[in-house]
């Protein structure tokens, strides 16, 4: 079965692999669908080198969509034959998505419902469970949260999910992202090109924030938008600015959890939130989707389809 390999920094290759067995609480995965993240393209050029164990080659990936096709012991919930979504914990286990099947634990695959192709799974698989998470570690049940890099990938899932809990959002975005931000009942604040003024920018529309959800990787330039003793939500622990003023600064770790996987295909498949997708490509054509990635720009993941 062919896998894509990263046999030096810089460079792919498809190798044809004996698939992985499921061990004990695993599945495997019959891939269908696997999105290119920019922490793919880091692994791949080698700007991740330091904390990645010995020397290439390495399979990239975090998120996958597919058909489970062999089912490990103790595994009671799924079945083989049924349409899935996962995410693997890559910085854990290095085990990469990005090839035509993948074992995953149980507990970090959900259902994809009827409706949800595997393409439009796959979407969510990362981005939009990371901002769930981050959403729920930003703990606001209600005030009004910024959101930095709102249009992005990360950031949109959590303006769309941060809507539907009901939050006054600001987001910051580009003017040409207004109208997929209002149509989330958002306000939209227009980044400005001097990043020293995003928390001039965000506190313009709504005053001091109760948050910031920082997809953008903004750090010190929006923590002054959050009032005192609020909360600051970054996607990394170096770009997590330090705290001040009694605010709450933690960053978010992303973890595979099923129930919330699955939650958020029955949302995507409701047309709760959205599936953007920029753009497909095989396998065989990986250095053009992590170019296309690399370059920026995109409203919507890249997915490799094998």
């Amino acid at each position: 079965m062919p896998a894509l390999t990263i046999p030096a920094f810089g460079s792919t290759a498809l190798v044809e692999r004996e698939p992985a067995r499921p061990g004990s609480g695993e599945v495997r995965i019959r891939v269908e669908a696997a999105p290119v993240h920019p922490v793919d393209v880091w692994v791949h050029d080698g700007r991740l080198a330091a904390l990645l164990p010995g020397e290439p080659p390495y399979v990239a990936g975090w998120g996958v969509a597919g058909v489970v096709d062999e089912v490990g012991p103790g595994v009671d919930d799924l079945a083989v034959g049924d349409a899935v979504l996962g995410l693997s914990d890559w910085f854990d286990t290095f085990v990469g998505t990005h090839a035509s099947t993948v074992v995953l634990p149980a507990r970090a695959v959900g259902r994809r419902p009827a409706g949800l192709d595997a393409v439009a799974a796959a979407a969510l698989s990362l981005n939009a469970l990371t901002a769930l998470q981050a959403l729920d570690l930003v703990g606001l049940t209600s005030g009004t949260l910024g959101i930095t890099g709102a249009a992005g990938g990360v950031g949109g899932y959590a303006l769309e999910l941060a809507r539907l809990r009901g939050l006054d959002v600001v987001a910051l975005a580009r003017e040409g992202d207004r109208e997929f931000v209002e149509r989330t009942g958002a306000r939209l604040a227009v980044r400005p090109d001097d990043i020293a003024d995003t928390a001039a920018a965000l506190t313009a529309v709504a005053g001091p924030l109760d948050g910031v959800l920082d997809a953008a990787l903004l750090a010190d330039r929006a923590l002054p938008a959050v009032r005192d003793g609020g909360v600051f939500l970054g996607l990394t622990g170096p770009a997590t600015p330090p705290a001040e003023r009694g605010i709450r600064a933690e960053a978010v770790q992303v973890v595979g959890d099923w129930a919330q996987l699955s939650s958020l295909a029955e949302l995507a498949a409701s047309g709760a939130i959205s599936t953007r997708v920029a753009a497909t490509y095989p396998l065989a054509e990986a250095d053009q989707a992590y170019r296309a990635v690399l370059d920026g720009g995109l409203r919507g993941v890249v997915v490799l389809v094998p």
